[in-house]
């Protein structure tokens, strides 16, 4: 199967409200350091934000600002409408064309939603988690399934495009339950989704949990296979995966914010190098000469010796040779050639 394209000429800009609004301290948040803010920030902070981006906005066809951390819609009334007022004249000069927000699904009403649609807001993500009421439960979530579905359900009925995020490797979890949420989150029929694979952050409940025995973490290499086959089941259910693994930032990638866990700078390209593997050497277990994006051929010299060669888009070059050439690594362990050369047309 070839992996869609996600790539849009939308230009994103982001706003942090670290944990602002959230009722409850789950065991793996520590937002302030994921996001690198300590402080909400103010309006001039806000409105010198969206000036920073002006420089490039020309080269997208859309502008959206996004309002990312904490839970938006649990933030008091008056300080919703600060945030989105502040933004307002930057709409209607038509600089901004959408707004997104993140929020919990004990956080929707009908209320919420129609204030939100005052202001011009048109994607809503939830932050969901797992759909395993035992390990919400396990990591201090404060909301159950039915909170998810009937919020889901709202926000789609009111007109929003749903996103919804995961945390594959929660306490309570495994690869069953995992795949379980996945296909409850594809019956709530989002537009987005993204995967954010759990990883053991200082200074939380998980850490402690950690170093007690009480949690182990995926490995990456489990993590890399289990969110391949996540991506793929929600490619197969139109469902467009817009993020996988937490943003490099000098906070998460420097200074010991990481205690343990599946964390690399480029998990997204880790898990599709992964799915492209597959997909070769599925190619090559049925002689196929060619795949999604990819032709094949095999050469045997006289002296029994077995060549690969495999053709390219030069953009996804590197995804299909892999990080320190596994992929090419993996055909030549798993099939005995004796070279194989990805290159492009």
């Amino acid at each position: 199967m070839k992996i869609k394209d996600v790539t849009n000429r939308m230009l994103i800009i982001p706003v942090f409200v670290p944990h602002a609004g959230c009722p409850h301290k789950c065991c793996f948040c520590n937002q302030k350091l994921i996001s690198g803010q300590m402080q909400i920030p103010t309006n001039e902070e806000i409105c010198s934000t969206v000036e920073q981006y002006r420089s490039v906005a020309g080269n997208y066809a859309q502008v959206q600002l996004a309002f990312y951390g904490g839970s938006f819609t649990g933030i008091p009334e008056v300080e919703q409408e600060r945030y989105l007022r502040c933004v307002q004249k930057y709409m209607e000069e038509g600089f901004i064309d959408t707004i997104r927000i993140s929020t919990r699904p004990d956080c929707i009403n009908e209320e919420t939603l129609a204030r939100l649609t005052k202001y011009g807001v048109t994607v809503i993500e939830l932050g969901v988690q797992s759909m395993d009421d035992n390990v919400l439960s396990k990591s201090n979530r404060g909301h159950k399934i039915e909170d998810t579905i009937k919020a889901a359900k709202l926000i789609k009925q009111k007109g929003f495009t749903l996103g919804i995020q995961t945390m594959p490797g929660l306490p309570g979890s495994n690869t069953v339950s995992d795949y379980e949420t996945a296909c409850q989150v594809v019956a709530l029929k989002p537009a987005i989704v993204r995967i954010y694979p759990t990883i053991i952050i200082k200074d939380t409940e998980l850490e402690d949990m950690y170093k007690n025995g009480m949690y182990k973490p995926m490995q990456l290499s489990e993590t890399v296979e289990l969110c391949a086959g996540l991506f793929l089941y929600y490619q197969q259910n139109d469902i467009e995966v817009i993020r996988m693994g937490l943003q490099s930032s000098d906070n998460i990638s420097e200074g010991g914010s990481i205690v343990a866990g599946p964390y690399h700078p480029a998990f997204g390209q880790l898990v599709k190098s992964r799915i492209l593997l597959g997909n070769m050497v599925t190619a090559i277990e049925h002689n196929k000469l060619s795949g999604d994006g990819f032709t094949i051929s095999c050469e045997e010299t006289s002296d029994n010796k077995k060549f690969l060669t495999i053709k390219v888009n030069e953009n996804e070059l590197s995804d299909y040779v892999g990080q320190k050439r596994c992929n090419i690594i993996e055909l030549m362990d798993k099939f005995y050639f004796d070279d194989v050369r990805i290159i492009t047309y």
